[in-house]
C-alpha cells in the first residue's frame, strides 16, 4: 500500500497497475478491435490440456499450499465470505468467444466480466476442504514441513499475537537451523511472502463483492450448439466440491513440485517426518494452552485483588 495507491483511491498496486492497463487499452479502442475480458480468480483447469493443470503460483494456490504442509496457521477473512473462482480452460474458452464475437461484431459489447458470481465459494469452505484433503493424503505430505492446522481470526490485534507465536517464531527457529546445516535461510522468506500477499489480499477476502455479467451470459448463448460444447464456458455447471476433492494434488504436482513417480518415498518421508514433528507440535500446543490460561488467571486474580483492596 504506497501513497501512489492512496492518489489513485485504490487499495493496493494490483488493483491500480490494472486500472492503468485498461484506461491505456481504452484509449486505443477506438483504432483496433479491442475486447477487454475480466477474469476473477483463476484456478487450474477443469478439463484441458487436462484436469487440474496450472502453471501459475496464484494467491489462493499460495494459501492452500501453505496451509496444507503446515507453514501457514493463521489467516484473517470473514467466514461467509466467497471467493469468485473460476477454471483456466474456461478462462480461455470465454476469452476466445469474445474475440470472435468482436471479430463478426466489432460494435459488441467490448468488456467481459468473467466471474463465478452465479456459482459462489466460501473461502472457509474452500479451505477447510483443502486441509482435510492434504491430511487423509499421505502420499502429498513429501514437502510437510510441519502438522498442518488452520486458525482463522477476524480481530486484528488477535491475528498479529497468533502471527508472532506461530510464524514469526518458528520462523526464527527455522532460519537458525538452516544457518546451523549451512543452508540458505528461506522460511522467513517464505513468512514474509506470505505475509506481503495476505496484507494485499486482506482487502478483497474480507469483503463480499458483486459483479455484473450480462455481456459475459449473453455471449455464451449466442454460440452454436457444437461451439458451446467445445469452447463451454458455463461456470454454473461445475461442482465446487468434487474439484476440490482433488485440488491437494495439483498444488502438491504443480506448486509444491512433489514426486508422483515415486509413491512410496513421500509416504516414508512423510512418517520419518511426523515420528518427530508431531510429540512437539503436541507438546507446543499444551505449552501454549498452559500459558494462556496461566497469563488469563493472573490477570483476573490482579484485578479481583485490586478491587478487594479498593
Amino acid at each position: 500500500h504506497s501513497e501512489r495507491d492512496e492518489l489513485a483511491q485504490k487499495p493496493n498496486t494490483y488493483t491500480f497497475t490494472k486500472a492503468i492497463a485498461e484506461d491505456l487499452v481504452r484509449e486505443s479502442s477506438g483504432h483496433l478491435p479491442v475486447v477487454v475480458v475480466r477474469p476473477s480468480v483463476v484456478m487450474p483447469t477443469l478439463a484441458e490440456p487436462f484436469p487440474y493443470y496450472s502453471n501459475d503460483n496464484n494467491s489462493v494456490m499460495s494459501l492452500g499450499g501453505g496451509i496444507g504442509i503446515g507453514l501457514l496457521r493463521v489467516t484473517s477473512f470473514a467466514d461467509d465470505n466467497k471467493v469468485d473462482m473460476i477454471t483456466g480452460d474456461m478462462t480461455v474458452n470465454c476469452i476466445l468467444a469474445a474475440t470472435w464475437k468482436t471479430a463478426v461484431t466489432p460494435d459488441a459489447a467490448q468488456v467481459y466480466n468473467y466471474v463465478g458470481y452465479e456459482n459462489p465459494v466460501l473461502i472457509k469452505e474452500f479451505m477447510n476442504v483443502n486441509l482435510d484433503n492434504f491430511r487423509e493424503s499421505k502420499e502429498s505430505f513429501g514437502e510437510a514441513l510441519w502438522v498442518p492446522h488452520h486458525i482463522n481470526v477476524q480481530n486484528n490485534f488477535c491475528m498479529f499475537v497468533l502471527y508472532f507465536f506461530l510464524h514469526l517464531v518458528p520462523g526464527l527457529f527455522f532460519s537458525m537451523v538452516e544457518r546451523y546445516l549451512n543452508k540458505k535461510p528461506m522460511i522467513m522468506k517464505i513468512y514474509r511472502n506470505f505475509f506481503l500477499l495476505h496484507k494485499t489480499l486482506r482487502y478483497i477476502i474480507t469483503n463480499n463483492w458483486t459483479f455484473t455479467n450480462d455481456n459475459t451470459k449473453s455471449l455464451l448463448f449466442q454460440l452454436n450448439t457444437r461451439d458451446r460444447e467445445l469452447f463451454d464456458f458455463n461456470i454454473a455447471s461445475i461442482h465446487w466440491m468434487n474439484y476440490y476433492s482433488v485440488m491437494y494434488r495439483c498444488i502438491s504436482l504443480y506448486n509444491l513440485k512433489c514426486d508422483y513417480n515415486n509413491k512410496d518415498y513421500p509416504k516414508e518421508l512423510y512418517r520419518r517426518k511426523m515420528r518427530y514433528i508431531e510429540p512437539v507440535d503436541m507438546a507446543i500446543r499444551w505449552i501454549f494452552r498452559f500459558a494462556v490460561v496461566y497469563f488469563s488467571c493472573k490477570i483476573v486474580c490482579g484485578y479481583v485483588l485490586i478491587l478487594c483492596q479498593d
